[in-house]
């Protein structure tokens, strides 16, 4: 999985940008109603994770949003350094200039803190997708000190049978 910051719009991040834009706004909008005004040249804070699967005619993308009102927490893991949340999924298919955005329900979002004190710097969590090109299928899951997280692990049918 890679990670995205969608605090500040760029070339780069257009994309999950694009995929998400009513779910930031939303979480925009509560941290204005709270009076935090932090964040008017950009977005309140949001992370996105996405594993995206490119061929000659299609291409897709799963992501996963991060933000305060769109997540809650599953777990702390304050020795690894990591947070596990369930967030909102979403997967967002590429066809030439047509896009369709799936609702994928909710999955696990890994968010790492600075190394623990006393640890090496090595991070002591990981997110990981695969794609099965047989099935269509993705796999997603969370490591932590080198155990699956319970209730992580997801296969994830992208195109009917």
């Amino acid at each position: 999985m890679s990670y995205a910051n969608l605090q500040k719009p760029s070339p780069q991040t257009a994309t999950y940008l694009d995929i998400w834009k009513d779910a930031i706004d939303v979480n925009n909008r509560a941290y204005k109603a709270r009076g935090d005004q932090r964040f008017v040249d950009g977005n309140a804070p949001a992370t996105e994770a996405h594993f995206v699967i490119w061929s000659a005619t299609k291409s897709v993308v799963l992501s996963i949003l991060n933000t305060v009102t769109g997540c809650t927490l599953k777990e702390l893991r304050a020795a690894a350094g990591a947070t596990v949340k369930l967030c909102p999924l979403r997967i967002a298919i590429y066809e030439g200039l047509q896009v369709r955005t799936l609702d994928g329900g909710h999955a696990c979002f890994l968010e790492l803190t600075s190394p623990v004190a006393g640890k090496s710097g090595e991070p002591q969590a990981a997110s990981y997708a695969s794609y099965d090109v047989a099935t269509k299928t993705v796999k997603t899951g969370l490591i932590i000190d080198h155990q699956a997280v319970d209730g992580c692990s997801q296969n994830i049918s992208l195109y009917p049978p």
